[in-house]
């Protein structure tokens, strides 16, 4: 961590920059959370029907 630079650390500038990184954050924590449900399902024989 120490060769990072201490602009990488810091928050967007511009407001639009902010909301981008926010949505960005949220899809991929999102994306992360159902993809390890369904390995969760898919490992414990869990049937889920629509």
């Amino acid at each position: 961590m120490k060769d990072m630079p201490a602009e990488f650390f810091l928050p967007p500038q511009g407001n639009e920059a902010l909301k981008r990184e926010t949505i960005r954050l949220l899809a991929g924590c999102t994306a992360f959370i159902v993809i390890l449900g369904i390995i969760v399902a898919l490992t414990q024989g869990i049937v889920v029907s629509v």
